[in-house]
């Protein structure tokens, strides 16, 4: 038993390994760095907004040789040095007034910019919610009732942020309207599955007609409705700027995958299989896939060489009840892998989100193996622990909780199952 016990252990550092090594060789900064960008003849402004936003602000101030002025708005959580640059802190995922204040300062310093200044424009996931700016006739508490919904929705990140852009005097391309005719680079750093940059922080600086064949319906009470039905049905304009935009993808979940191959394959010698590094759907569907591929890899008779990571990103979709506990879509869906894979010997996984924040727990997500679920039973003999979506505080009695805090990275989510 105890033998077991450090192999687990042993097994359980290994998958953080490759998480925490994946992140540095997919880390944004390193495109960042390598980016050069003239000195305007006029006024160089630089805005970074999101997760990890201190990070991209640093960076960019320790190679621009030139003058540069601007703000940093990014969570709570995280920190920014004195680089210069005015810095807004605000809550994330429930927009604040914070946030308001910081989106309305935002417009007015780039409604300032004219043809001879230029935007750089740094965004992240995260923004959607540091930058709440209502459209007029709404107040604050509408758009934070908005996001409450959204968030227990089950929508994607996809579907969420149309929803926000529509919603707003600074999404879905409205600032790069304000800031005309100043030219725009924008700089991002992708969330979205599939990597659809102008979704990415609900895209201030993109201008968008987004696909509304498949989008749901939700209800937000009768004045919210009917404003977004009206926005939505009107016919948008699909011209660029005067000026042009350029834009770059500094990182992206595709990138976090494909670092995250080569460092599995070439520096530790293992083989490694990816299912998806833009997932989207409920978990159910998600963990069948990993059970039954699992087995399939398990089999004797397999050509794959044993040790195996079998990779996933994007994420689930979870539509929360109305009295739910703590926890967020990476720990709830290591408690439904936990109790698929229970029994099976050699079998740890570990989900967690890149920014090292799931849901509204203090996690990154979990770690779970074919043991977790049988512990758990003693607790929960008569419920079905699924059933809570408390998967924090349910977690944490299997001891089974990873821990990271802020990352400074937003790449969605990372998904790695060790079979031995």
């Amino acid at each position: 038993m105890n033998v077991k016990k450090k192999e687990d252990s042993s097994d359980r550092e290994l998958l953080k390994n490759i998480f925490f090594a994946s992140l540095r060789l997919a880390d944004p900064l390193t495109k960042l760095r390598q980016l050069k960008f003239t000195k305007p003849p006029g006024r160089l402004f630089f805005v970074a907004v999101g997760k990890g936003a201190g990070r991209h602000a640093k960076a960019f101030k320790s190679y621009y040789k030139g003058v540069a002025d601007g703000i940093v708005i990014l969570p709570d959580n995280e920190e920014c040095e004195d680089l210069g640059f005015k810095v807004f802190k605000a809550s994330h995922p429930v927009p604040s007034s914070h946030g308001l204040e910081a989106a309305k300062y935002l417009v007015g310093e780039v409604k300032r910019l004219r043809e001879k200044d230029l935007l750089i424009f740094c965004i992240s996931g995260g923004a959607s919610a540091l930058l709440p700016y209502p459209p007029e006739g709404f107040t604050l508490d509408d758009e934070m009732h908005l996001n409450r919904i959204l968030l227990s929705s089950g929508l994607s990140i996809k579907e969420m942020n149309v929803y926000r852009g529509v919603f707003s005097q600074i999404k879905a391309g409205k600032l790069a309207k304000a800031t005309q005719p100043c030219p725009i680079i924008s700089l991002v750093v992708s969330d979205i599955p599939g990597d659809e940059l102008a979704l990415v922080g609900s895209g201030p600086t993109f201008i968008q007609k987004p696909n509304l064949g498949s989008l749901k319906t939700l209800k937000f009470g009768d004045k919210i409705d009917k404003y977004i039905k009206e926005s939505l049905s009107f016919n948008r304009d699909e011209t660029t700027y005067e000026n042009g935009q350029k834009v770059y993808c500094l990182s992206s979940s595709k990138i976090l995958f494909e670092e995250a191959t080569k460092y599995i394959n070439k520096t530790l010698g293992m083989n490694s299989l990816v299912l998806s590094s833009q997932f989207e759907g409920e978990p159910k569907s998600l963990v069948q896939l990993y059970k039954k591929t699992i087995q399939e890899v398990s089999r004797s008779k397999n050509k794959v060489v044993k040790p195996v990571v079998i990779l996933s990103g994007g994420e689930v979709e979870i539509k929360l009840p109305k009295n739910h506990g703590i926890g967020g879509r990476n720990s709830q869906f290591s408690l439904a892998l936990a109790k698929a894979i229970e029994g099976m010997e050699g079998v740890t996984a570990l989900s967690a989100d890149t920014d090292g924040i799931d849901g509204n727990g203090n996690n990154a997500g979990a770690i779970v193996d074919g043991f977790t679920f049988s512990v758990l039973r003693k607790y929960y003999s008569n419920v079905d622990p699924l059933k809570l979506y408390d998967s924090f505080n349910i977690l944490k009695k299997s001891n089974s909780l990873f821990c990271t805090g802020p990352t400074g990275i937003n790449l969605n989510d990372f998904r790695a199952v060790l079979v031995r």
